[in-house]
């Protein structure tokens, strides 16, 4: 059975992301869907008019989880007490695996009514946006003032013409301090913004130096935001820093990798600390590119994977192949562009790769690095701060609209109609508005079935600080990670930096944990290995 695969593991669209392996598939253990009518022995204990559009996303979130989700048989109670009627989002969240002490397990699935932005922000196209990565950080300890360090610019976005660099420190918005309370809006509501900039010295914060003013703009972030080649030596060594696996920049990736051997370089800084993740299918392309060229010609395992007990049954039965091998050749639709690729003339010739990462280097961005670890053993070196974020699943993207024509598609198909079977969601059309969901469906492992990313994520093998304050630009070879990289590849001519500064000046007070995007951490796959399913009446 053909099946794509991407590390953020999502199909968009039915006929890439969903789609049922055979029309007279019938589920071997039916699940009881939540009963909207209270007088026909449901578990929801009021009377429910459908005129709700939460009414029709929780009964497609409801059934989702109780079959693709990787940990169903681990949240029967949870799905024995959803009600119908419950927000779909909070009704998600509640049902996630646990631990015993009630901490999520499982951190990544969640419901939302704005799938199209969900989509848009996987994609890397905005709607409205500045163009920036940031940290953030309290002013100083026991403060409520928060303070943003700009980490790098995308090309040709509004914070880049702005003048904003890397280093630079956002003070102010419209002339007011930020808090945990307000940045978000100050930062990310507005179509326009005016910020206050400064510096961080080692010690302190200046006041603001200068005001810049921004307008929200709508484009793509292309994620290759920096290339570069370094002579160490006798060799070469490619740099490219990366901030998202999305689907138009598997054509961007080829363009460098086929320059890099074009340029002869034998080893590669991979740079995914900030990197969140994305597409299974450009991992795949990137992944062919960067493997040793011996694996690929012999299209060994990359990655395989696990789903839940009645996937694996189901596709057992099948003999459907759960592995993922390497090759040269790619071809994949989404959102209405096909994707081709022919990757055999772009494979670097690597024999060492160093991958630069950070806690916020998630999901595709570990799982590359899961997958290539057999076959470089000791020639793949880690190098970052603490452990990579720990996301060792993939989910799939779907949206409510879509899971309900498969569902009527499937069901016609067997001579069944879904509107005599489920007369309350008939109108499904009507109501079920822009709800959709990401829920993690499968772990992903290495050729020999391992995860060294379980449970708490990648542990570097060379510790290193990302000093962003510092303000050296990404592919500068002053700039700390980079720099010790670099002195690990044999390159002995590099350029004076200033003194590496220890984690207690840095910053002034404790980290402010942004708040959650919808997809971070994300891994989407994009086979055709579902088969969405409801429970039919007797």
């Amino acid at each position: 059975m053909k099946k794509y695969v991407w590390l953020l593991l999502a199909v968009l669209l039915p006929s890439g992301f969903v789609a049922c392996s055979d029309n007279n598939d019938e589920p071997e253990k039916p699940v009881v869907n939540p009963n909207p009518n209270p007088n026909q022995g449901g578990n929801n204990n009021q009377s429910v008019a459908f005129t709700d559009s939460k009414a029709y996303a929780n009964f497609f979130a409801f059934n989702v989880m109780s079959d693709v989700y990787l940990w169903k048989q681990d949240i029967t109670s949870a799905l024995n007490a959803w009600k119908v009627m419950a927000d779909p989002v909070e009704a998600v969240k509640a049902a996630r695996y646990k631990k015993p002490t009630g901490e999520d397990i499982d951190k990544w699935t969640q419901m939302t009514d704005a799938y199209s932005e969900m989509v848009g922000g996987t994609d890397g196209v905005s709607t409205g946006t500045y163009g920036f990565g940031i940290k953030l950080y309290l002013k100083a300890e026991g403060s409520s003032a928060v303070v943003g360090f700009i980490t790098y610019t995308y090309p040709g976005s509004p914070a880049e013409k702005a003048g904003l660099k890397r280093g630079d420190v956002i003070l102010e918005v419209d002339g007011v301090e930020m808090n945990e309370s307000n940045y978000y809006d100050a930062l990310f509501a507005s179509k326009s913004v005016k910020v206050g900039v400064g510096h961080f010295t080692g010690k302190a914060y200046s006041a603001v130096e200068k005001t810049v003013s921004m307008e929200s703009s709508a484009m793509y972030e292309d994620p290759i935001i920096a290339t570069k080649i370094f002579d160490c030596g006798s060799k070469k060594v490619g740099y490219l820093a990366y901030t998202s696996f999305t689907f138009e920049s598997c054509l961007g990736l080829y363009d460098v990798c086929k320059e890099f051997k074009k340029e002869g370089i034998s080893e590669l800084i991979l740079d995914l600390r900030y990197n969140g993740g994305g597409y299974v299918f450009t991992e795949e392309v990137l992944a062919s590119m960067l493997a040793p060229e011996a694996e690929v010609k012999a299209k060994s395992v990359f990655e395989t994977e696990i789903w839940n007990d009645d996937y694996m049954a189901y596709y057992k039965e099948k003999g459907t192949d759960l592995n993922t091998y390497f090759r040269t050749k790619y071809s994949q639709e989404h959102n209405g562009k096909k994707y081709e690729l022919d990757t055999s003339d772009a494979n670097i010739g690597l024999t060492k790769i160093y991958a630069l990462v950070t806690e916020s280097s998630a999901s595709a961005s570990e799982s590359i690095l899961v997958g290539l670890m057999p076959y470089y053993k000791d020639n793949l070196k880690i190098i970052g701060e603490k452990k990579t974020h720990g996301k060792y699943c993939s989910g799939i993207m779907w949206k409510g609209e879509e899971w309900y024509q498969d569902i009527v598609d499937n069901l016609k198909a067997n001579n069944k109609d879904f509107a005599k079977l489920y007369p309350e969601y008939a109108d499904w059309k009507k109501y079920i508005d822009d709800w959709g969901i990401y829920v993690m469906i499968n772990m992903y492992a290495d050729k020999d079935g391992k995860n060294p990313c379980m449970p708490d994520g990648l542990k570097p093998d060379f510790d290193a600080k990302d000093m962003f304050e510092e303000a050296y630009p990404l592919g500068d070879e002053r700039e700390a990670m980079l720099n010790l990289a670099l002195q690990h590849a044999g390159k002995t001519d590099l350029q004076s930096r200033v003194a590496s500064r220890s984690a207690v000046a840095l910053p002034v007070g404790k980290e402010v944990r942004m708040k959650q995007h919808p997809l971070d951490g994300k891994r989407i796959y994009t086979g055709d290995l579902i088969r969405p399913r409801v429970v039919e009446k007797n």
